[in-house]
């Protein structure tokens, strides 16, 4: 073997290990994951005090295909990106939309959920015109623009911590309605004990034409990370493939059944703006 020969395979060798080793740094090791438990059924705690939900359901799953371990803490939304940055946690999931000025700053793994944005209101007074009223979001998003502009109402923002808050006050009447994500609307609309039989979902409060708002969630990690949204996303293909992935949204997510269709409301097309 000439020496030639020899650097190529030496070269070739310290490649395959130097690959293995970065593959494989993260096996068994413990990351801190960030959620926010104000998000039912994505996120909530439980009558113990314990964060259960579709996310957390699925970032364990992701994580054991992946060969790692996951240790969450409550964060609040406000919080959640500076703490990511500061190095307190290594990975969100808390139903972060995936925006261009978000990629800008943060890594994301491929989609795991899309929700549309759905307007959630007292049933009693589903079919009234939205012109003139007051509703809520708990951001500012394109739905929401499109809504205030086509349906001349105003708008009042809620923080993802005052979630609870917001639909107390519309069952009061404080508000007209809430356009939230569509897993938020349809556990509050359906399966909230509090609030059964005394929410609508509206349907008629996008401009004929205009697609419904939709956004998708994924895993954060900080700029950079390859190797963690390597393991993530390739935990999450596992999932999927073994049918994981299916069997916990049909846990937590239900928007099918007559329930759900009883609760959606098609109001003439007089009740929005000619």
């Amino acid at each position: 073997m000439n020496s030639s020969t020899f650097r190529i395979k030496l070269t070739l060798v310290i490649s395959l290990v130097c690959m293995a080793m970065t593959l494989h740094a993260y096996d068994g090791k413990k990351i801190l994951v960030a959620v926010n438990s104000n998000w039912p059924p994505m996120e909530m705690k439980d009558q113990k005090g314990r964060i259960v939900g579709y996310e957390i359901d699925l970032i364990n799953a992701i994580a054991a295909e992946a060969g790692l371990q996951v240790k969450f803490t409550d964060v609040p939304w406000r919080k959640i990106f500076n703490e990511l940055d500061e190095g307190k946690h290594d990975a969100i999931i808390a139903s972060v939309s995936i925006t261009d000025g978000r990629r800008e700053k943060y890594d994301f793994s491929e989609p795991y959920f899309t929700a549309e944005q759905l307007m959630v209101v007292p049933k009693a007074m589903a079919e009234e015109p939205l012109n003139g009223k007051t509703i809520a979001a708990f951001k500012l998003t394109t739905g929401a623009e499109t809504i205030r502009l086509y349906q001349k109402c105003s708008i009042t923002f809620y923080t993802v911590e005052e979630t609870e808050k917001a639909f107390r006050d519309l069952s009061k009447g404080y508000i007209y309605g809430i356009l939230c994500d569509s897993p938020l609307a349809v556990n509050y609309a359906v399966y909230n004990k509090k609030y059964k039989g005394k929410f609508a979902i509206r349907t008629d409060v996008i401009p004929e034409g205009s697609p419904i708002p939709r956004e998708n969630y994924g895993i954060v990690v900080k700029k950079g990370n390859a190797e963690l949204l390597a393991l993530i996303n390739q935990g999450l293909q596992t999932v999927r493939d073994k049918g994981v992935e299916g069997k916990i949204r049909e846990k937590w997510i239900q928007y099918e059944g007559p329930v759900v269709r009883d609760l959606i409301t098609r109001p003439s097309s007089t009740s929005g703006n000619p």
